[in-house]
């Protein structure tokens, strides 16, 4: 899977967390640590700098410190919806409480890299069906994300082209949605997602949450068994 953090430290990579039950949906904080980010648990760490960014519940706002003794932090917020922003200038970012990991990825990649993604990617091996004008073909995605795809197909396929793609998710079922060449590489192409219907990018998003915590886990589990 591409990283999502090639070229950034291991320190710029640290992210304080002051966060409350409801922060983020499920499995989203197990998801962002198997992208490889640091997530640094407020209350076990000695001092503000060991995280310049730091993702922040509003409801644990005040615990930071003023922004004329740490003026140079940068606060992702969750918020709920119908809160105002706040007019800290060190928020760079807010998302409505619960925060999903798409959004919290966003904000992340915004903070902290220099070419940021919109949505986290994972690798994938999953049958799919193309249908373009009335001819149909089947391939296969590579990767996938809330935005689009890598998709392998014996049918080639030039920038611009628009199509319907079609692919089972595993104990989720078929999704399907249009889409458009926005780049070929090496015969396979990147497909970016034209506006799927919210279940669609719902389901999308769910599943690749829960790919990467269950990641997680199963590191997790391999490591303590081998110990």
């Amino acid at each position: 899977m591409p990283s999502a953090h090639e070229t950034t430290s291991a320190f710029d990579r640290s992210i304080g967390i002051r966060l409350v039950p409801r922060s983020v949906a499920p499995r989203a904080i197990t998801a962002l640590r198997t992208l490889g980010y640091s997530l640094i648990e407020s209350d076990s760490t000695p001092g503000i700098a060991d995280a310049r960014v730091w993702l922040v519940d509003a409801d644990r706002y005040d615990e930071l410190p003023s922004v004329e003794s740490a003026p140079d932090l940068r606060i992702l917020l969750i918020a709920p919806p119908s809160a105002n922003p706040k007019s800290d200038p060190r928020i760079i970012a807010q998302t409505p409480r619960p925060g999903r990991l798409g959004s919290i990825y966003a904000m992340v990649q915004t903070a902290l890299e220099s070419t940021p993604r919109r949505c986290p990617r994972i690798p994938t091996r999953l049958s799919a069906r193309c249908i373009r004008s009335d001819r149909r073909s089947i391939g296969a995605v590579l990767s996938l994300s809330e935005g689009g795809c890598l998709l392998r197909t014996r049918e080639a396929l030039r920038k611009g082209a628009k199509l319907d793609v079609q692919f089972a998710l595993p104990d989720y079922g078929l999704v399907s949605t249009r889409a458009e060449c926005v780049y070929t590489r090496r015969g396979d192409a990147g497909l970016s997602f034209a506006t799927p219907p919210a279940d669609v990018r719902h389901t999308i998003a769910h599943f690749i949450t829960h790919q990467l915590a269950d990641k997680m886990d199963a590191d997790l589990f391999a490591q303590a068994n081998s110990a």
